[in-house]
């Protein structure tokens, strides 16, 4: 789950250039694209739509590289990307995982923002369809991945409500967002992370 965690957040900052050449209102939100805040539910759902799990909390994001995840439900974490590493803190287990950002992201699709090529160049991007009063619009790549075979983006007018992951076995990994803004100003503070007193720190702090 925390692998498709990783590409969606990929996927977050890899959306406003996908879209800067297309006309329309997905263009108009996110051309000017700087920061999103929003409490968001995420579930996994199995091949047949069951729901393996559940949880949620409140993100902020900001470009480039820049993201923080509180997790609250089922389990209080903290996923804190400070644009050079991620800092994974596990509340009840006491420890921080710590890990290059462009390792821990390196095989998602936030990779191809280095690439030469444009974004357009490596994904396919479907014709709009109306689904429980969203408007939605599948991603999907050109060449095969082996992490995810599509990416759903879903808009409400001109609001982003959700994304979803799926991966080659049907399995999806869905975010719906709720109070979401964007382009708040956002505390810097809140996208640096310094492990509490007496956690373990496990991987490359630098």
């Amino acid at each position: 789950m925390k692998r498709q965690w990783l590409l969606l957040i990929g996927m977050l900052l890899l959306i406003p250039p996908l879209w800067a050449a297309s006309p329309g209102p997905v263009q108009r939100y996110f051309q000017d694209l700087r920061t999103l805040r929003a409490d968001f539910i995420q579930r996994v759902l199995d091949e047949r739509s069951q729901l393996v799990q559940s949880s949620s909390g409140q993100m902020l994001m900001q470009k480039p590289g820049k993201f923080r995840w509180d997790y609250q439900k089922p389990a209080k974490q903290v996923i804190v990307a400070d644009g050079d590493r991620i800092w994974t803190y596990d509340v009840d287990l006491a420890q921080v995982t710590v890990r290059k950002l462009d390792q821990a992201l390196g095989s998602t699709p936030l990779a191809l923002l280095s690439g030469a090529a444009p974004i357009e160049d490596s994904f396919t991007v479907g014709a709009v369809r109306q689904q429980d009063d969203l408007n939605w619009y599948d991603l999907t790549p050109r060449q095969p991945q082996p992490e995810f075979r599509l990416l759903r983006v879903a808009f409400k007018g001109d609001a982003l409500v959700s994304l979803e992951l799926e991966d080659s076995f049907g399995q999806r990994t869905r975010l719906d967002f709720q109070k979401l803004e964007r382009n708040p100003t956002l505390d810097p503070a809140l996208l640096k992370f310094t492990p509490p007193p007496g956690v373990d720190v496990v991987g490359d702090a630098g």
